[in-house]
């Protein structure tokens, strides 16, 4: 009886024998192409979808405020007409303006940011995986940022309305950063920093030629009306055509300073091993001295 037990079990302890080095050349496998992971390669194709995705979602944000603006434009027309003519004075916005003002404000930023990310998203279908998550946190963030834009609102609503119209520009622009950064930080946590630089660079282009366009038409109203199409353009076209750039300079040099593993220095609270593996890897030939002598 103890033979028919033992064999089962001799049988067994040699099959985990034999998958254990398996398993363990598969981890050794995986561990170095897991550390080794590149940037992505984007197409041409994809640099042009991308723009025309962010382009269209803006466009759809600008349409929905257009809407807004002609359904009440007996309380915003009146006032936005005289600031045009004649800059308005201090106290001449009203509270129902500045109250349609807003939640016409919210609700482009809403929708644009909830379709350019579904856009976006869907030019790298094979990446972009967690498209619900992402739309959720957009939404959210939106909420959050129109709970800190608040007061600015109605702070400014006592001064020029040029300042209510930069106001709602400055929630525009944070609604669209955020949104584009938690599409790409959701999906991508390997390369977040490059998310952040690509991102920053195409707020700061399309900011650049929002008030190109504000000086040359001298209108605070066109600049909202064309924010939103060039600022989702602006960041689609970044995203893209920054990574492929990225990407060269990676394939070209074979350094990927923008991956999130990447160190430079010592970093703080991270011990320095390097003389620990010395003194390990040092042989000892103290004791074999010690008994020549």
């Amino acid at each position: 009886m103890n033979e028919q037990y033992s064999q089962p079990e001799q049988q067994n302890q040699e099959q985990q024998y034999i998958q254990q080095p398996q398993e363990a050349q598969v981890a050794a496998q995986a561990a170095p192409q897991e550390y080794s992971y590149g940037p992505r390669k984007l197409s041409f194709l994809t640099l042009v979808l991308k723009t025309f995705a962010g382009f269209a979602g803006g466009a759809a944000g600008a349409l929905v405020m257009m809407l807004i603006f002609l359904a009440t434009s007996s309380i915003l027309q009146p006032i936005l007409g005289a600031a045009a003519s004649a800059d308005a004075a201090v106290g001449e916005s009203s509270p129902l303006f500045i109250v349609v003002l807003m939640a016409m404000i919210f609700a482009t930023s809403v929708v644009s940011s909830m379709v350019s990310t579904l856009l976006l998203s869907y030019t790298e279908r094979d990446r972009y995986t967690r498209i619900a998550t992402a739309m959720s946190q957009v939404f959210i963030i939106n909420v959050v940022i129109f709970a800190f834009v608040l007061p600015i609102y109605l702070t400014t609503s006592t001064a020029r309305l040029e300042l209510t119209a930069f106001a709602a520009f400055t929630q525009v622009l944070l609604s669209a950063t955020a949104s584009a950064l938690i599409l790409e930080l959701i999906h991508d946590s390997r390369y977040t920093l490059l998310a952040v630089y690509t991102t920053i660079l195409g707020i700061l282009v399309s900011t650049g030629v929002n008030f190109f366009l504000y000086y040359a038409a001298g209108s605070a109203t066109i600049m909202l009306f064309a924010a939103l199409p060039v600022i989702w353009a602006t960041i689609g076209f970044s995203q893209a055509s920054f990574s492929m750039v990225y990407y060269w300079i990676y394939e070209t040099w074979g350094q990927d300073f923008l991956a999130t593993a990447a160190t430079f220095g010592a970093d703080y609270g991270i011990p320095d091993t390097s003389e620990e593996e010395e003194e390990i890897t040092r042989p000892d030939v103290e004791g074999g001295n010690f008994l020549k002598q």
